[in-house]
């Protein structure tokens, strides 16, 4: 006979699934809100991602020596031991917003809309509007520098170059970058000043027409504008576009080349001149040090503002530039954007800025 005292019951294991639906129901109060959390941080995740801005990051660039650049023909050079630079700027594309929320804690960067730089246009409108105002740049640089060492160049102007439309302006809807306005009512236009003395007789809201050879097609064309009024001068009537004068150039007596490189846009040419000048004159103009500079060129020797002057001045000091020559209007912005030795001179001429190398 069995003794019943010591028998155990017979134990009953539940099945695995019962233990794991058991397991759920325990931690479904918590394991709800964490898989929430972790689909909403994965949509965030990518929305971050690959939603793009309509903004850009500027960012201090390179700093590139000039004179090495260049290539003469047809006269001595004397290769210079310091050489004079330009500074450059970088601009990245749209930002997504991983990208947006980083550049907040980057020092030296200015987030920008992107049309600032492209006008409403594409990238590769600004590509290719860069790389004309560069040429631009190049070919009065070269003038300007052999005027200076006392060559006659033969040179006169041929038109108004649109170099951007008003974004809604009505010169926006019939003007492209790159057209020339040759004439005005019917009077010929080969300067800014042709179109100036007309337009002086004219009121916003009027139609002019315009004569326009067509940047595509070389076709010269009549084109009804309707003129703005200047936001700077109430009463000022203005076409509504950026432009420079075309400026046709006989032949020079000294062939010079530049190479650019992937380098765009107008703030170049103060440097190239001064890069030209150095390579075709004895001794060093820069006096033994590092020198950077940034501004515009005209013809008369003139030095034009330019953009992005704090990423510019951060670029030179981080690459120890000795001076850095800026145009006067940008000298304040500049300045307020070193913090180290390098000296900053405004200049407003050609001739200022050779005198500040000599005073140094």
């Amino acid at each position: 006979m069995r003794d019943q005292s010591t028998t155990e019951p017979p134990r009953i294991v539940p099945p695995t699934e019962t233990r794991g639906a058991s397991w759920w129901r325990r931690n479904l109060a918590w394991l709800v809100p964490v898989a929430v959390l972790i689909f909403l941080l994965v949509v965030t995740s990518v929305v971050f991602t690959f939603w793009r801005t309509d903004q850009v990051a500027v960012r201090p660039g390179s700093v590139e020596d000039v004179p090495s650049r260049v290539t003469v023909t047809g006269a001595e050079v004397y290769p210079p031991e310091s050489e004079i630079a330009l500074v450059t700027v970088k601009v990245s594309q749209r930002l997504n917003i991983w990208q947006r929320i980083g550049a907040e804690f980057e020092s030296g960067v200015d987030i920008e809309p992107e049309r600032t730089f492209t006008g409403g246009g594409t990238r590769d409108e600004l590509r290719r509007l860069n790389e004309l105002r560069m040429e631009t740049s190049q070919h009065t640089a070269v003038v300007v520098a052999l005027e200076h060492l006392g060559y006659e160049i033969p040179r006169h102007a041929s038109g108004v170059i649109v170099a951007d439309a008003m974004s809604g302006t009505p010169a926006a809807e019939v003007l492209e970058r790159g057209d020339v306005i040759v004439g005005i009512e019917g009077v010929p236009a080969s300067d800014l000043n042709d179109l100036a003395e007309v337009l002086a007789l004219r009121s916003a809201g009027q139609t002019v027409v315009l004569d326009v050879e067509r940047a595509d097609s070389g076709e010269v064309e009549a084109v009804a504008v309707e003129l703005i009024e200047s936001s700077d001068e109430p009463g000022r009537a203005l076409i509504g576009v950026g432009a420079r004068e075309r400026v046709d150039i006989g032949d020079l007596p000294v062939q010079v080349e530049i190479d650019s490189g992937k380098i765009g846009g107008p703030s170049a040419g103060l440097a190239l001149t001064l890069g030209i000048i150095d390579l075709l004159t004895p001794g060093e103009l820069m006096g033994g040090q590092r020198v950077a500079t940034t501004g515009t060129i005209t013809f008369d020797g003139s030095v034009g503002a330019i953009g992005e002057v704090d990423q510019k001045a951060i670029a030179a000091e981080r690459a120890g530039v000795d001076l850095l020559l800026v145009p006067v209007l940008n000298l304040s912005d500049a300045l307020d954007h070193v913090s180290g030795d390098m000296q900053v001179v405004g200049v407003e001429t050609l001739q200022e800025a050779l005198d500040a190398l000599a005073g140094n």
